[in-house]
Order: C-alpha cells, then sequence, then structure tokens
C-alpha cells in the first residue's frame, strides 16, 4: 500500500512539473511572437510602381527607395 501511495505521489510530481514546464514554455513563445512583432521593418513606397516594399530590400537611388535598378533607372532618367 506504501508503494502504491509513493507511486501516485511521484506520478502527480511528474505532471505537476510537466504542466509547469510546458505553460513557461508556452509563455516564452508568446513573448518572443510579441517582440518580433514589435521590431516590423518600415515600409517605403517605390515612385515608379507605387509598390511598398521593406527599407531593408529596397534600392537607394537620387533620394528615393525603388525596388529594381531598372524602376530606378526608369523614374530618374524621366525625372531629370
Amino acid at each position: 500500500m506504501l508503494r502504491f501511495l509513493a507511486f501516485f505521489i511521484f506520478a502527480y510530481l511528474f505532471f505537476l512539473l510537466l504542466n509547469l514546464y510546458l505553460t513557461w514554455r508556452r509563455r516564452q513563445r508568446n513573448l518572443d511572437s510579441r517582440r518580433r512583432g514589435k521590431e516590423a521593418e518600415e515600409m517605403v513606397l517605390d515612385p515608379q510602381c507605387q509598390s511598398y516594399l521593406p527599407k531593408g530590400s529596397a534600392i537607394h537611388r537620387g533620394g528615393h527607395y525603388f525596388c529594381s535598378e531598372e524602376c530606378a533607372r526608369l523614374y530618374l532618367s524621366r525625372n531629370q
């Protein structure tokens, strides 16, 4: 009878610790996803094709941001 009671106590403690760990992991993932959402990159407008793109992947020419070299060439040749 004592072994049976000890088994249930250990099983209860195991599941309690497992539940605490899984809850902690879920909270950490939620925090990480919130942090990533706040670090969104600024969007810029391409004046040639009127499309928005992340500033990090844009091409900077003549004070404007472009989605491609072709858009930059067309816009700058037309406006100079």
